[in-house]
Parts: C-alpha cells; sequence; structure tokens
C-alpha cells in the first residue's frame, strides 16, 4: 500500500470515528434522551450529524484533492456544505462566516471580523482529526496543515492552538488495536 493509499485510509477512520462520535454526542443534547445517559443505552436512531462532521468532510475533499489544505478550496467548501444543509446545529458565529464566503467575501476579510478579532470556538478542533490521520506519520506536518484549515474560522491565535495540537495528538495516536470507545458500556465504568 502506497504512502497516500495509507494517508487516505487513516483520514477516512478518523471521519468514521468522528462522524459517528458527533451523531452519537448530538443526541445528549436533546431533553428526552439526557435520561439514557446514566442508564448507558443507545438514543434510538436515526443519529444525526452536526457541522462538525460537514466540515470534517470538507477537510478530507482537500486533502484528497490535493494532498494538503488548500484554504481557498476548502472555504469554499466549507460554505457550499453549509449553504447544501445550514440545519446541522452551526454556531451563530460560523453562519454569519459562511454565509459571507458564500457571498463572496474572502475569508481573510471575514473571519477576523467575527468576535472582534476572531473566534475562541472549539470548532476547529471538533472537526481536525482527519487530517491527523492523514499525517499520522508526520505530526509536524499535520500541526502546520492543522493551522491552514484553523485560521479559516476562528482566526484568533487560541482557537488555532487548540485544533494544531488535537491534530498533531490525533497523527500519533491510534495504531492497530487501540480501540477506547468500549468503556461507554462498560459496568462501573466512568
Amino acid at each position: 500500500m502506497s504512502n497516500k493509499e495509507t494517508s487516505t485510509e487513516h483520514a477516512l477512520l478518523s471521519l468514521q470515528g468522528l462522524s459517528v462520535g458527533d451523531a452519537f454526542g448530538e443526541n445528549f443534547f436533546a431533553p428526552k434522551y439526557q435520561a439514557t445517559l446514566p442508564l448507558k443505552l443507545l438514543p434510538p436512531s436515526p443519529w444525526h450529524w452536526t457541522d462538525d462532521t460537514a466540515m470534517a468532510l470538507s477537510i478530507v475533499d482537500s486533502l484528497l484533492k490535493f494532498g494538503h489544505i488548500d484554504q481557498d478550496f476548502l472555504a469554499k467548501s466549507f460554505a457550499d456544505r453549509f449553504i447544501e444543509n445550514p440545519r446541522r446545529d452551526y454556531g451563530s458565529g460560523a453562519i454569519r462566516l459562511l454565509y459571507a464566503i458564500a457571498k463572496g467575501v474572502d475569508w481573510r476579510q471575514a473571519s477576523p471580523l467575527l468576535f472582534d478579532g476572531g473566534s475562541f470556538g472549539n470548532g476547529s478542533a471538533m472537526r481536525i482529526a482527519p487530517l491527523g490521520g492523514f499525517y499520522k506519520s508526520n505530526p509536524w506536518g499535520a500541526a502546520e496543515e492543522a493551522k491552514k484549515a484553523a485560521v479559516i474560522t476562528p482566526a484568533h491565535p487560541e482557537g488555532i492552538a487548540g485544533p494544531t495540537a488535537f491534530a498533531d495528538a490525533a497523527g500519533r495516536g491510534g495504531g492497530e488495536g487501540t480501540s477506547v470507545g468500549g468503556f461507554f458500556f462498560l459496568e462501573g465504568g466512568e
């Protein structure tokens, strides 16, 4: 298997885990399912994924098309996915930003205007795992590409630091046989 095939496989596995975790977790924001959490029961299907998965899909698209983060492509892809389905629980700042980008405003001008210097938001960290998977053999590359992906939406240095560290960690973690999700259903698990 080539390095590109391996990188793609790791990115897609990370995307799969991210999307399932996103959809699973989103259930617990609905009051009717909060009672199932202490009982360790799965919420009934279907599970709906959010903007985090939508934007992670755009990151994967950039990686597969270019082999790296192309910021202009990524910004347009974020905006296109938002316009396609704006009901994926986007935050108010993301809504304003993505509408502006969709209308042709350059993300370099629009992003820093959010929240007086850029968002501190965690959205970039929520969607960056596939990039870490793609750069699994190159954590420095993961960190650099994460900065390029993150600056499109948060623009604030603190909003960029989280996804940079997370991409590095995602790139270093998860080898063969490292499943950690089962703890949710273990008796007495915390």
